[in-house]
């Protein structure tokens, strides 16, 4: 289980209630996200449609996706999420050798 400490963005945001629900919902899906403490959602982003969550972005771990999806779930009036978070590729990153790879590749 990862821990992470709660982090807000940006100011609050004024006249809420004059919302539509989905974008409530929105709003309470990043609230909990970012607060739950067990993802850094700072990559995540949120989309409500109906009684479906989108979720996508992406997280440092694979258990991150499926907190974020339950947490999702959790929300009241969301029926079903797509979760399409992914990991974060944290391998570095060397373009000379993958350009050489395409050089030779393109080359044989």
């Amino acid at each position: 289980m990862v821990l992470k400490k709660a982090a807000f963005y940006g100011d609050p945001v004024e006249n809420a209630d004059e919302w539509n629900p989905e974008a409530r919902m929105e709003d309470e899906i990043a609230s909990e996200l970012a607060s739950s403490g067990l993802i850094d959602a700072s990559d995540v982003r949120v989309a409500v449609n109906g009684e479906e969550a989108r979720l996508t972005g992406q997280v440092l771990q694979r258990e991150e996706i499926a907190i974020a999806g339950n947490i999702a779930l959790s929300v009241k009036g969301i029926k079903r999420v797509r979760n399409a978070i992914r990991p974060k590729d944290m391998r570095p990153h060397n373009p000379g050798k993958e350009a050489d790879a395409r050089a030779q590749s393109r080359t044989l």
